[in-house]
């Protein structure tokens, strides 16, 4: 297989428009490596009209956005609770919306996760800008990283978007973890 199938292979296929309403939980598929583009537009049909335009679903907790017309929609609850749901290949589709109805951040990617079989299957993307991430070289982080982590860490990453540095750290331990919990449904401490 070439390089570029197994680059294709590796990136997530399916793209998110988050709204305002969820806003935390684009940082969040970002770090599972997905691309969660952020809109902070309160208008229904200019968000409507750019996950169209970009062949993205939108997440949402507006229940406006539910029942506009040509968007096929699905509502995904808590584990537990009813869920009346389209079925995630439908959702997956461009032109699709998944309404979220719980206001915690672990739950709405618990409820997304669920909804659409994410993974952790590709390498996360800048959680700031949405970006791909570059992977650069140790002698590339020097003097651009805090020193106790260029002495301790060896694997860095750089978003040439908005120049910032990534390693795995402690703060990546705990968001693989509490991301790995979501996406096995399982329930963490409640976050807000």
């Amino acid at each position: 297989m070439s390089p570029r199938a197994q680059e294709a292979n590796r990136t997530p296929k399916v793209k998110f428009l988050v709204d305002s309403t969820v806003a935390r939980l684009s940082h969040w598929l970002r770090f599972l490596g997905y691309d969660a583009a952020l809109d902070n537009n309160p208008g229904d049909a200019a968000l409507l009209a750019r996950a169209r335009r970009e062949g993205r679903v939108l997440l949402t907790r507006k229940r406006s956005l539910g029942t506009s017309s040509g968007f096929t929609t699905a509502v995904v609850r808590p584990a537990g609770g009813d869920a009346s749901e389209t079925g995630s290949a439908s959702v997956a589709a461009a032109g699709s919306a998944l309404l979220l109805s719980s206001d915690f951040v672990s739950d709405q990617l618990r409820q997304v996760a669920s909804g659409l079989g994410l993974t952790l299957a590709s390498p996360p993307r800048c959680t700031v800008c949405n970006s791909e991430l570059c992977l650069v070289s140790r002698a590339e982080a020097d003097g651009r990283v805090p020193e106790f982590v260029y002495r301790t860490r060896s694997d860095f990453a750089f978003c040439p978007q908005c120049d910032r540095y990534y390693w795995k750290g402690t703060h990546w331990d705990h968001a693989g973890l509490k991301a790995s919990a979501a996406l096995s449904g399982r329930r963490q401490r409640r976050d807000t």
